[in-house]
């Protein structure tokens, strides 16, 4: 069998089709601190970007926790807030850690971010240009609406002026 014919193979390893095409998740082989099939960016892989998404979402939690139960204790006593705060943040390691480790929500997270790689952002005047042109249309837009108030305005004060 030739190189071209081993290329060809679905089955054969890094052939269409294979496994190899696919991004790997948590249980799958890494190489190094990248996750195969996903792209680099600068020095920060995409795997640190995953990372950083359950760095957030432990944040959110203990913030939201810590409010939620200062909330809720403040209805019996005064709240030791260091004990709420610490108990938060153990229930926020433990949700974040057992989200980190669920397979569905770690593939979820590694697709979200293989896909905003793929964002082409706009430039800087590309975005000036669109801003100028949703600050025209909304002038425009606020013009013609002004001028139907002033119509409307004008036409029912003369009827009620007039009694007609």
């Amino acid at each position: 069998m030739n190189a071209k014919e081993m290329t060809a193979d679905p089955e054969a390893p890094g052939g269409p089709g294979s496994e190899h095409d696919l991004p790997k998740s948590r249980s799958g082989s890494e190489s190094g601190s990248e996750i195969e099939g996903l792209p680099t960016r600068g020095n920060l892989g995409l795997t640190r970007w995953v990372q950083y998404v359950f760095v957030v979402t432990a944040a959110f939690f203990l913030w939201f926790l810590d409010r939620v139960a200062t909330l809720v204790w403040q209805n019996f006593a005064e709240p030791p807030s260091f004990l709420v705060t610490a108990l938060s943040a153990v229930i926020a390691l433990g949700v974040t850690v057992a989200l980190y480790r669920n397979e569905r929500a770690h593939t979820l997270v590694i697709d979200v971010v293989a896909e905003l790689a793929k964002v082409t952002w706009p430039t800087r005047r590309e975005t000036y240009a669109s801003t100028l042109v949703v600050i025209v249309t909304s002038l425009i837009a606020a013009a013609i609406v002004g001028a139907f108030d002033f119509v409307w305005s004008f036409v029912t004060d003369l009827l009620y002026k007039h009694k007609v």
